[in-house]
């Protein structure tokens, strides 16, 4: 439900594209988006306390 009502906050605003980190470790989460229209675009390092962590970001191309 989360993720249809961002598409309908991004389509209502007229928005081209949206995009969003998801864990490179999360192969579901990557191959849901990836399912769902969104390519990798690059790569965002952080750290969650002492583990230093992977988000791949993705886009995905609004019509």
């Amino acid at each position: 439900m989360l993720y249809d009502k961002a598409l309908e906050v991004a389509h209502q605003k007229g928005l081209k594209s949206i995009w969003l980190g998801v864990w490179e470790e999360n192969p579901r989460a990557i191959k849901f988006y990836e399912k769902n229209g969104f390519l990798a675009f690059d790569k965002h390092v952080f750290k969650m306390g002492d583990d230093i962590q992977t988000d791949i970001m993705m886009r995905k191309i609004l019509r």
